[in-house]
């Protein structure tokens, strides 16, 4: 004899729910490239070896020669100077993963957007503000002179956004700089980076498609269910029988809805709505959808 049985849920595929389009602004250009690199060395450089690191260079330059042999790293006292790089090119790199004793304790990996006008970049500047979050934060975003930041300025990670002046590589007007900070040892090991090496081949789109993170609130009603379930112990509100009030004229108030939309208009970004949940032990993740941030991405090595 037969015996069907219905399948349950471990047995069923995950739903996976459509990314919302991209609404913002779409870039013309784009430039990714590694920002700064700080280190630690055990010996110093020779005279030649410090002309060919200043000649590799970008813009930033180096300050290869403001504290020779002035101090040692606290951690281990045969490091004997720390040297910040900007923008080094690939050969700079591959240089220095061939120096022994060198210690790598600080990345910045950028994204340049460049845009057609000012309108244009500022539209698109407002758009990541408002739904851009980071993964895991738990810190605090910040404001300062126009630029925006994740976290305090040496905490492990820090995602920052500006708008400068124009583009540091190429000199292009109308740039929106997105730049994702990384200082200490351990937060380098959390992405992979264990020395100049890993920094040669790094796959910049891989990097951006997992920290460009845009989420929106995709379902109102049940935003507003999990705020009010929070300070409710029992008889808990569920998507089967909503809160909707009539009055003898006919309208209906969805209250449940109202209270999501409410609270978005009172956060007013993602992030801020994330964080003073997660302070409360709200769940509020579960009432976002992600937006698509392929339009946003540099393209693979292999695409160009």
């Amino acid at each position: 004899m037969l015996i069907l049985r219905r399948p349950s849920r471990a047995d069923q595929p995950p739903r996976s729910t459509p990314a919302a389009p991209f609404k913002g602004s779409i870039p013309s250009a784009m430039y990714r490239y590694i920002d700064k690199i700080a280190f630690w060395i055990e010996k110093p450089f020779s005279k030649e070896e410090k002309n060919f690191i200043r000649q590799e260079c970008g813009p930033g330059g180096t300050d290869l020669d403001r504290e020779e042999g002035k101090r040692r790293a606290r951690f281990d006292p045969r490091l004997i100077q720390r040297i910040e790089t900007r923008q080094p090119s690939l050969a700079l790199l591959k240089f220095l993963s061939t120096v022994p004793g060198l210690y790598l304790n600080m990345l910045e990996i950028t994204l340049d957007l460049i845009f057609e006008s000012e309108e244009h970049r500022d539209e698109t500047c407002d758009y990541l503000d408002r739904y851009l979050v980071k993964k895991n934060h738990r810190g605090e975003i910040r404001y300062f002179k126009g630029t925006r930041y994740t976290d305090r300025r040496w905490a492990p990670t820090n995602f920052v956004m500006y708008r400068p002046e124009f583009a540091k590589m190429t000199g292009e007007l109308y740039c929106l700089h997105l730049e994702f900070r990384v200082c200490g040892i351990r937060a380098l090991s959390r992405i992979e980076i264990r020395g100049m090496r890993d920094l040669i081949e790094f796959d910049h789109h891989a990097f951006w498609k997992s920290r460009l993170l845009l989420r929106k609130i995709g379902d109102f009603p049940r935003l507003g269910r999990i705020y009010s379930n929070s300070a409710r112990r029992k008889r808990k509100h569920t998507p089967k029988r909503p809160r909707i009030y009539k009055t003898r004229s006919g309208f209906e108030y969805h209250t449940d809805a109202r209270i999501g939309q409410t609270l978005w208009r009172v956060k007013g970004t993602v992030q801020k709505m994330i964080d003073d949940a997660r302070k409360l032990k709200i769940p509020v993740s579960r009432s976002l959808t992600a937006i698509d941030n392929t339009a946003l991405l540099p393209r693979r090595k292999r695409d160009k």
